[in-house]
């Protein structure tokens, strides 16, 4: 496997702020996974855009989040990004088994200021889509991510997994960034079983059985850990994005 198709994890971030990453790195097709109804997926969004870019009533146009400003160059890009909307795992590891890349030449208006690289498969919240179910272990997660990178293989694509960092009331205390260890130390530390069929589900709550095993260390497996970083680009209108590796 090429070191550029080598799969790369983040920690939770907001949505708005992977969704602007994937824009700016875009290279033509790419598609973007979304492992929730379309439904949770825009309301998550809101969530995000009025947590990390309140706005007055009276704010004029130009304070609006950057992903609600039609502008040409982010409709130019949007026409080439695929979205895919997988509610239910069955659905997830169907779609990525069939999988096949849509059509597409390297364009957008960021491309030029781009190094050449493989396109991006991006997988949303596969990760939490399997706590529901008996699929929430070692044995689960592994199998899900095999048939992800097996896609992103096949179709020579950069896969690329993230979750969406959940806002509640402590998020008050922590910057209004892509930075903060304190949810994404506990996402990766979390412990889940070895086995599928370690996992039972009593009266109230799911019921766990055996040895565990930290995510992080199935992710590990398959991924490279990275974090994203927000900088000034050339233009002082723009945002660049770049990402550092921390395994």
């Amino acid at each position: 496997m090429a070191y550029d198709q080598v799969p790369i994890t983040f920690p939770p971030v907001y949505s708005t702020n992977f969704i602007t990453y994937l824009l700016h790195r875009h290279i033509a097709p790419t598609t973007l996974i979304i492992c929730s109804s379309r439904e949770t997926f825009l309301a998550d969004l809101q969530t995000a855009i009025q947590h990390t870019h309140p706005q007055e009533p009276s704010a004029p146009p130009e304070a609006l989040h950057p992903l609600l400003i039609p502008t040409l160059q982010l409709l130019a890009i949007s026409r080439t990004v695929h979205l895919a909307f997988t509610p239910t795992l069955p659905h997830l590891r169907a779609y990525l088994s069939t999988y096949v890349p849509p059509d597409g030449a390297t364009t957008g208006a960021l491309s030029y200021k781009m190094p050449r690289r493989n396109p991006t498969l991006a997988l949303l919240n596969s990760i939490s889509l399997h706590r529901s179910t008996t699929e929430h272990s070692a044995q689960g997660l592994s199998h899900t991510l095999a048939i992800g990178v097996e896609a992103a293989n096949r179709a020579e694509m950069q896969l690329i997994i993230a979750e969406s960092r959940k806002i509640d009331d402590s998020d008050s205390s922590v910057d209004v960034d892509l930075g903060g260890s304190r949810p994404w130390i506990d996402y990766w530390r979390e412990q889940v079983p070895l086995l599928s069929c370690s996992i039972g589900f009593g009266v109230d709550k799911r019921v766990s059985t055996g040895r565990t095993v930290e995510i992080g260390s199935v992710l590990r497996r398959w991924c490279r850990f990275a974090q994203l970083e927000e900088g000034n680009g050339v233009e002082e209108v723009e945002k660049s994005w770049s990402v550092t590796f921390i395994d």
